[in-house]
């Protein structure tokens, strides 16, 4: 089908025929037909820069999404490593607390020996010392004559 311009409407010339049309009708009514294709033609062009409007939108939106998609996956990848690193680090701590701890344990117990070893060698001091009291007393005691020492 052929695309006619309001032009080719305008210019359009008829044979004249016998028994023709009033040409005055037909040149009103082509008038009518041109500016009516003018009209439609400025119609389709407004409408297809709004289509190409709306392509290059929609190509914005599209590559808007696929950013936001990889930056939404960034962000959950560094989250992800972001946890594994305090998990790791929380791990680290526990094992470094439990070493502390177990070094805490042994000092300590190690205290308590050398305060029971303290204490045994005061009591055998205190009673090596009583003993020896206790013998002196007896060598001098007043009931106890001086001769029989």
């Amino acid at each position: 089908m052929a695309e006619f311009t309001p032009s080719d409407i305008i210019n359009k010339e008829f044979r004249m025929a016998l028994r023709g049309y009033a040409t005055e009708q037909v040149d009103d009514f082509l008038q009518q037909i041109s500016e009516s294709q003018f009209r439609v033609l400025e119609e389709n062009k407004r409408l297809l820069a709004q289509i190409e409007d709306l392509r290059s939108r929609l190509q914005q939106y599209h590559e808007t999404e696929e950013l936001m998609k990889n930056a939404l996956m960034l962000a959950e990848h560094a989250a992800e490593e972001t946890r594994q690193h305090a998990h790791q680090e929380a791990d680290l701590i526990r094992r470094e607390g439990e070493v502390q701890l177990g070094k805490e344990r042994a000092a300590l117990e190690d205290v308590r020996q050398l305060r029971m070893r303290v204490i045994g060698e005061l009591r055998g001091m205190l009673y090596s010392h009583l003993s020896m009291m206790e013998e002196q007393e007896r060598r001098f005691s007043p009931s106890q004559n001086p001769e029989e020492s």
